[in-house]
């Protein structure tokens, strides 16, 4: 956990850094990056809250939390850098070190008392006497916990420090959790700081055991000295980081523009970030007895200014689609100042490296004079901006002020650090960075998947150089050399090339690829980020996904999945036992298209979850570039992405059929090694809850796991009968609570009538039914969308019966799975009832053996590697681009419809539905009916109907597509929504008399009964 240990001292005082330059950018970076996901988790912290608790209880956290936050900006600047000097001068076990923490620790006990009794008293007068006591605690134990992090700083430490930080705010997000669940209101949600500051103290044991009670160094005035000039100095800087949010709070309160501002200074604060993981590493190494100052410098600079650059290019340039996403609605008014703001966030950045760098080369009066002039200038441009133009002008304002102001610092701090000798590769730098902003701000203009691409690539090149991912200019030079050796002078022959240690990216690639764990984390990131981008605009309701968010919200009040006809059989309950959690868990509540969209989230993480496990999976049974191939098919697949962003129950199923069969193989090369009989157990739990989400996933993970048992003995029997044992058991005790409860009758009843409906006996749904559009022409019509996925079905069976042959067990059992999956498919799509959600299982496992199949035509006929390349990138930049477009595509027409029925449906109006998903989503209101024809809606005073185009001109749904026809010749379209699934989804107002008219000719009548939809 020591990334910068090379950094350290040496006890004769020597550093010990021959890759400095490298280790500063490494760790600033990564610093940076852990900042910002502190911010983003303490933020998710405010928002549950924001969401989860009473107005007067989130009134008295949010009052607290902010006195908190000014107590945390306190203490930061008080005893984390003095500290850190004297743990970075002075060795472990020293008499200097240990009267240095004997001192921080008593400061930070007695600031901590004072701010316990201030903190107090203040939330006293706006609250509750318990809530009191809960922040001064909090205040307490904030200034407590900042020696363990100023001694991780001084070690140089920075790993562990990171870390500390982000299970801080990771305690209090869990602890938010038991806050909401428990209902301990106010008082207990600001006791997740105090159970948050837990993390820090976890340090090494060398700190506690360099501790000492010393009570007399509190009069040595020249620490106090020391201390109170850094401190004085940071305070300055932090209130001027925050200090426009804080004042345009005060000056228009409550206004929309108000809080849009908020909202975007927030994002636009970013350059901070980078601006605190370079100061935290600086200040120790420029504090360390013999660093080289000048070396120091230029690579902190290099590195900020690398990772400074980027960030501002992207925040400043963010096109409104983009910058929009993360936004409320109600603000994206307030867009337009984000350029502003993120040259403040750019300038406070600035100042704050250029004021913390001086700190520690003790130029303090220069620091001094240069914060004194920033002070002038902000509060200048603040107020000035104010008096101009409102809350735009303060945008403006704060950005002059800021660039101006950092522009001074640097003036005034020029002779302190002339060391650091800029030259040529300053400039280099400027006009690469002016080319980096306008290549964005372009793209931005052109193309927002485009810009989004660009910037993509720019923050993550930037990082992998940082961390020394990326080859220098000369590796290859080297490489070159090795690969060629020398020649003898004896022989003249060329020698071997001498060993030497790998070049970076060999070095990188190895870590990489040999840390699972990490390559895991990225990609499930990577894929719920991917998932994230139209979840709730991207992919139009369906009706079963309300019907299984209903089964969900019946399971969270403790009944049995209920639907209003009764109790529920037909799925077992998995699924929604895990919605019923996060249910009650977050409190979700609200009407069924608000419930549903929330509920999304969950299948988007489980879906993240099924490309992770995809990954891990193809890395154990092939070669590393085979995993990161199926993490980018399974992340872009456009009908798994589909699948993945509704409430179905199938993206669930499939997580822990993944998992458990991920249990059950062997790396390549340790195929006998044997498996404990817990590990075992675990699998067959886990597949035994995958058929617990879906029975018809019973198919591709135990009873692969039977035919193991035969197949070539791809799977030792004994080990196979304890997997299919613990398998079964969730569905069993499953089964004994529907007995118990008297259910079992309905459940044998829904399992018989649904299996001759799955069988194709029954054809009353799916594409084999009658009168329903062939499959064929479904093909066609989306292959333009999903046609790398209708290959994959397809290809599914093949591949999988081809892995069934191979030489590897594991892949053996792979292989199995793929072709009971394949082969059920096909036979579906035939004979049976094939619905298009059936399909995801086999997506999946195609996507996972067609890359398994790849590889083992590669090792046995190597001379197809070429070949088998090229098609496979061909495929893999073809999935990818479909893929892009299905996220990217908006297709909400029933969400846009329902937003505007909500705000102008008259109360006395009534309004007919045309398919199950608008008769589902509206069964509670009255005012709704299924009325599709003309002499239906007359009959029942209708004057409103909601019609979606492509399903009923494709014989789906209640209404004739003759109504259609005569809706679009005498009706009013009040919204109209286009969007893929459904064609035009529209409103329509009918005139009293032109409905007149149409109801005595018989318009719309339905040529089958209107009561169910195919």
């Amino acid at each position: 956990m020591t990334t910068g240990t090379s950094l350290r001292p040496r006890a004769d005082g020597r550093k010990g850094a021959p890759n400095q330059d490298a280790k500063i950018a490494q760790n600033s970076g990564f610093l940076a990056v852990s900042a910002g996901l502190v911010g983003v988790v303490s933020y998710a912290c405010s928002l549950l809250m924001a969401n989860m608790l009473g107005t007067e209880d989130y009134t008295q956290f949010a009052a607290a939390a902010m006195i908190l936050g000014v107590v945390g900006i306190v203490a930061n600047a008080l005893v984390p850098l003095p500290l850190s000097h004297v743990v970075a001068v002075h060795r472990q076990g020293s008499e200097e070190r240990q009267n240095g923490m004997a001192f921080s620790v008593f400061v930070s006990c007695l600031a901590g008392l004072a701010a316990a009794t201030i903190t107090g008293g203040v939330t006293l007068a706006i609250a509750t006497p318990d809530l009191a006591a809960a922040v001064a605690l909090a205040a307490f134990v904030i200034f407590v916990v900042n020696a363990p992090a100023g001694w991780l700083q001084g070690e140089l430490r920075f790993t562990w420090y990171a870390m500390s930080t982000i299970g801080e705010v990771v305690l209090r997000l869990i602890f938010s959790l038991l806050v909401i669940v428990m209902a301990w209101n106010a008082g207990g949600a600001i006791l997740g700081f105090v159970v948050g500051c837990l993390a820090p103290l976890v340090v090494p044991w060398q700190f506690y055991r360099d501790l000492r009670w010393r009570p007399h160094v509190l009069l040595q005035r020249w620490r106090w000295a020391e201390t109170s000039d850094i401190a004085s100095v940071l305070c300055v800087v932090s209130v001027l980081v925050g200090l426009d949010v804080m004042v345009v709070g005060f000056l228009d309160s409550g206004s929309v523009d108000a809080a849009g501002f908020q909202a975007l200074a927030t994002i636009a604060k970013g350059p901070v970030y980078v601006a605190a993981g370079t100061a935290l590493v600086a200040f120790p190494l420029l504090r360390t007895p013999g660093a080289k100052v000048g070396a120091v410098l230029g690579a902190s600079f290099a590195s900020f200014g690398q990772l400074v650059v980027v960030a501002f290019a992207i925040i400043a340039t963010a096109p409104p689609l983009m910058s929009g996403l993360i936004i409320p609605q109600k603000y994206h008014g307030s867009l337009g100042l984000l350029p502003w703001l993120a040259a403040s966030g750019l300038g406070y950045a600035v100042l704050m490296v250029l004021s913390t760098v001086l700190l520690a080369m003790r130029a303090y009066r220069r620091c001094q004079i240069g914060l004194a002039c920033a002070c002038l200038l902000v509060i200048g441009g603040l107020w000035i901006g104010w008096q101009l133009n409102a809350v735009t002008g303060m945008a403006v304002g704060s950005a002059v002020g800021a660039v101006t102001a950092c522009a001074v610092l640097a003036v005034l701090a020029r002779p302190a650090l002339a060391a650091a000798h800029p030259g040529r590769g300053a400039r280099t730098f400027l006009v690469q960075a002016i080319i980096l902003i306008v290549t964005l701000a372009v793209a931005a203009q052109l193309q927002p998947l485009l810009w989004f691409a660009i910037a993509a690539i720019s923050g993550i090149t930037v990082l992998a150089h940082q961390r020394g991912m990326l080859p220098h200019r000369n590796d290859f030079r080297k490489i070159r050399r090795r690969q060629v050796g020398r020649r003898s002078k004896a022989t003249g022959r060329r020698s071997k090339p001498e060993s030497s240690s790998p070049s970076p990216v060999v070095a990188w690639r190895r870590w990489a690829l040999s840390s699972n764990l990490t390559a895991f984390i990225a990609v499930v990131a990577a894929a719920f980020g991917l998932r994230a981008l139209g979840l709730e605009r991207g992919f139009e309701l369906w009706v079963d996904e309300m019907l299984y968010v209903r089964l969900g919200e019946s399971v969270a009040a403790g009944e049995f999945p209920t639907l209003p006809d009764g109790p529920f059989f037909l799925h077992p309950p998995g699924y929604f036992l895990l919605e019923a959690g996060v249910v009650n868990i977050l409190g979700i509540t609200g009407e069924i298209i608000e419930v549903t969209l929330q509920l999304r989230w969950l299948n988007a993480v489980m879906g993240a979850l099924t490309v992770g496990l995809g990954f891990l999976l193809v890395r154990r049974l092939a070669t590393p570039t085979a995993a990161w191939l199926t993490a980018v098919l399974l992340a872009f697949e456009p009908f798994i992405l589909r699948n993945n962003s509704h409430a179905f129950l199938e993206t669930t199923a499939m997580v822990p059929g993944l998992a458990g069969l991920l249990f059950l193989i062997s790396p390549l090369g340790s195929q006998h090694k044997p498996l404990p009989f817990l590990k075992l157990a675990t699998a067959g739990l886990l597949l035994g809850y995958s058929i617990l989400c879906k029975d018809f996933f019973f198919i591709c993970t135990l009873a692969p796991v039977m035919a193991a048992m035969v197949w070539k003995r791809s799977f030792h029997w004994r080990k196979g009968l304890v997997v299919v044992g613990f398998g079964f058991l969730p569905y069993g005790v499953y089964l004994m609570v529907v007995a118990a409860h008297g259910h079992f009758p309905s459940w044998v009843w829904a399992k018989s009538n649904g299996l001759v409906r799955m069988s194709g006996v029954e054809k009353s749904t799916g594409f084999t039914s009658e009168g329903s559009p062939s499959i064929v022409s479904r093909l066609i019509e989306q292959s333009g969308h999903f046609g790398t996925s209708y290959f994959l079905l397809g290809l599914c069976p093949v591949v999988g019966l081809l892995l069934c042959f191979s030489h590897h067990a594991g892949r053996r059992l792979i292989g199995l799975a793929g072709l009971a999956l394949g082969a059920a498919g096909a036979y579906s799509a035939v004979f049976g009832t094939f619905e298009e959600q059936y399909g995801y299982g086999v997506m999946v496992a195609g996507a996972i053996c067609s890359v398994l199949v790849v590889v083992e035509i590669r090792e046995r006929y190597p001379k197809t590697r070429k070949t088998l390349a090229v098609i496979s990138v061909c495929y893999v930049v073809l999935t990818v681009i479909l893929g892009l477009r299905t996220a990217l595509t908006t297709d909400n027409g029933f969400v846009r419809a329902n937003d505007w029925l909500r705000a102008n449906l008259p109360a006395d109006a009534r309004i007919s539905v045309t398919n199950s998903t608008g008769h589902f989503a509206y069964m509670h209101d009255s005012r709704f009916g299924i009325w599709p024809s003309a002499p239906l809606m007359k009959e029942n005073g209708v004057s409103y109907i909601l019609t979606q185009s492509k399903p009923t001109s494709q014989g789906y749904g209640y209404a004739n597509p003759t109504m259609l026809a005569w809706l679009k010749e005498h009706a009013t379209p009040m919204v109209t929504t286009p969007g893929p699934t459904n064609g035009e989804t529209t409103v329509w107002y009918v005139d009293a008399a032109a409905l007149d008219a149409a109801a005595a000719d018989g318009i719309g009548e339905p040529s089958k009964e209107f009561g169910t939809e195919k």
